[in-house]
């Protein structure tokens, strides 16, 4: 049986991308001092005001293959994984596209690079997962390891993470079973959503 590794978004890494986020964590540093920060709150489930809001969906973006397959078996493992993302991401992003008109509420699609740029237009939520960060492309796994990646729809301005679903790294390419999956947790708190 194989052994299973979960990914968990950091979602303090995430907050600390963009230097917006930088000083407000600065500010709350200096300003706050008697008062210990928050975590994040994580939950299950979908938001329940995500029919009044918009979401952002993310799509996989390339990445610089970087493996020598010459150096060791385990680096030849890594740069066939990292030419095979590269291969399969533009069928898997046009998927996407097509699956996310299935979704029954307002959406856009970015990437993890760009997406905190949607986010004054009104974007309230992204639907994240370490996957789109690509670290596990950059390393051969354990033996009889599988990894498994957890999606959350994150509320961009507050703390709270709602844990939708998992994909194990075998199916994060298959943009059809991403928007069912979500399409199946939206339907048990907006039964009428089409």
């Amino acid at each position: 049986m194989p052994t299973v590794k979960y990914y968990r978004t950091s979602l303090m890494n995430n907050l600390l991308t963009s230097k917006k986020n930088k000083m407000r964590l600065l500010v709350l540093l200096f300003v706050l001092p008697l008062f210990s920060i928050g975590q994040t709150t994580f939950l299950n489930g979908v938001p329940n005001d995500l029919d009044q809001n918009k979401i952002i969906f993310l799509k996989h973006e390339p990445v610089d293959v970087t493996a020598d397959p010459k150096e060791s078996k385990a680096e030849k493992y890594v740069h066939h994984r990292q030419k095979n993302h590269n291969r399969v991401i533009d069928e898997s992003n046009q998927e996407l596209a097509a699956a996310a008109l299935k979704y029954p509420f307002e959406y856009a699609i970015a990437t993890q690079s760009s997406y905190e740029s949607l986010v004054p237009a009104g974007y309230k939520y992204v639907l994240i997962s370490q996957v789109y960060k690509n670290e596990y492309l950059k390393k051969h796994p354990e033996e009889d390891e599988l990894i498994v990646f957890e999606y959350f729809i994150l509320d961009v301005e507050g703390n709270i993470a709602y844990k939708v679903f998992e994909l194990d790294e075998m199916k994060v390419y298959d943009s059809k079973m991403l928007m069912r999956k979500l399409n199946k947790e939206i339907k048990k708190v907006f039964p009428d959503a089409n």
